[in-house]
């Protein structure tokens, strides 16, 4: 049997290769939208993809099941009455597919959505007993899907289901069984998922947290500590239905000089610039208007919880390859209408153009500030978590995504220092302050770690 996961860094997107060399055959599970590693994968072990599985409606990212079976023919799977518009082969529960020298029996596994299904999958040439599961959204490791996708009218329902299929449909399956989820650690699909790529169902019984509770707790926790919901998931879930465009028809990229910039976001005030240069460099200049959003593994999980999904975007990198990897990582959570991009800053300030300026503060000046001026406001944007394991006294806790959700109670001329962990989310934070019209906003480097790393004191 051949098998082999592939992983989107920062998204925490897991995806699978099944198939049989020997069979030249293969099937493809939960597939990312940039299918390439796939055709390469198939191609390199002499195999054809002749099936597409989904084991539900994503609603994190853009399936590539549309771009796959474009390329290759292969029809797409799901299960039985998913809502989506295309057609598609159903899978019921019982269901079974031969690859050659792997079987593979479908389950019907509800509670992340309501059509859910889970693969359980058997190397013939070895056995005739399931070897591993490729449970989806349901089952991760250390966590389970969150059951609040499908909208709150089915939160009940689908909280009963995930309770079944945890401990009723996945109770028939031995310990050794392997685990092989669809999503690892940077989803926001379940929380507190491991960064362990794997695991097998008898280490989860034993330490993951969902499966040790009864009933009552179990609704209680998934009832009180939802994840936060990013602005793009409706997008990306209504997307996945309809199924997503293929790449050849989204519009195409140019490059744009300063004046055709301007032109551009003044026509329309829901345009957006996406600065994607770190955040020293944004602070010492930047475009004024821009959103700071540097490029690293995590930029597609914070453009989904900054940007309107249907906003019509340019992106500013310092290389055109910067530029096609940033456009990859969006257009993996639904953001298609790129239209363009600029190369650095020189262009913009060899023709005069204004530009804006993020001070950027270090932790010792911050201390400093703090204790000269009783009126500076410190806004911490990290998550609940991050906060109750230490601050600084007298902070302002707003997370990210309620930052961006409202208006904080200050002035426009309050002095504003944001802090996140490290110094990526507060430059996000304080550039959308600085869009707001805050004049007196600042973005500590290093955030709290070097807070911490240089003994001040916290508050917890």
């Amino acid at each position: 049997m051949f098998f082999q996961q592939f992983k989107v860094e920062g998204l925490g997107c897991l995806s699978y290769m099944l198939g049989c060399p020997l069979a030249g055959r293969a099937i493809v599970v939960d597939p990312k939208r940039d299918i390439g590693d796939y055709l390469d994968c198939a191609r390199t072990n002499k195999m054809k993809i002749g099936a597409i599985i989904e084991t539900h409606v994503h609603a994190d990212h853009v399936s590539g099941a549309m771009e796959l079976s474009y390329q290759t023919g292969a029809p797409v799977h799901l299960g039985t009455g998913s809502p989506v518009e295309y057609d598609f082969k159903p899978i019921s529960d019982g269901d079974e597919m031969v690859i050659g020298n792997v079987k593979i029996k479908f389950i019907s596994t509800p509670g992340h959505t309501p059509n859910s299904i889970s693969l359980a999958v058997t190397d013939l040439s070895r056995g005739d007993f399931v070897e591993m599961l490729l449970t989806g959204d349901l089952l991760f490791v250390g966590s389970i899907g969150r059951p609040d996708l499908a909208g709150g009218e089915l939160l009940e329902e689908q909280i009963r289901n995930a309770y079944h299929s945890l401990n009723v449909k996945l109770a028939e399956f031995p310990d050794y069984v392997e685990v092989y989820p669809a999503h690892g650690a940077g989803s926001l699909c379940g929380a507190g998922i491991s960064a362990k790529p794997s695991s097998t169902l008898g280490y989860e019984r034993q330490t993951n947290p969902f499966l040790k509770l009864d009933f009552e707790a179990f609704h209680k926790e998934l009832t009180t500590s939802t994840p936060h919901r990013p602005i793009n998931f409706t997008h990306i879930i209504q997307t996945n239905i309809k199924g997503a465009k293929l790449l050849k028809e989204l519009p195409s990229i140019s490059e744009y000089k300063p004046t055709t910039c301007k032109q551009f976001l003044a026509a329309d005030q829901s345009r957006k610039l996406i600065d994607l240069r770190e955040a020293t460099a944004f602070g010492g200049a930047h475009i004024p208007g821009s959103l700071n959003i540097g490029l690293a593994p995590n930029s597609a999980t914070w453009i989904g919880n900054v940007v309107d999904p249907v906003s019509e975007l340019l992106l500013l990198g310092n290389s055109r390859t910067e530029v096609e990897r940033a456009t990859t990582m969006f257009r993996r959570v639904g953001y298609d209408d790129i239209r363009g991009y600029l190369i650095g800053l020189n262009s913009w300030i060899l023709e005069a153009e204004d530009t804006g300026f993020l001070p950027q503060i270090t932790v010792h000046s911050l201390k400093k500030v703090l204790g000269k001026y009783g009126n500076h406001m410190v806004l911490d944007v990290r998550s609940p978590l991050e906060w109750q394991k230490g601050h600084i006294d007298g902070a302002t806790h707003i997370p990210l995504p309620e930052l961006i959700a409202k208006e904080i109670a200050a002035d426009r001329d309050q002095h504003i220092s944001v802090i996140c962990m490290s110094g990526y989310r507060s430059n996000i934070g304080a550039s959308i302050l600085k869009q707001r019209g805050y004049k007196n906003v600042y973005s500590v480097i290093g955030g709290m770690s070097t807070w911490k790393a240089a003994g001040y004191e916290m508050a917890s």
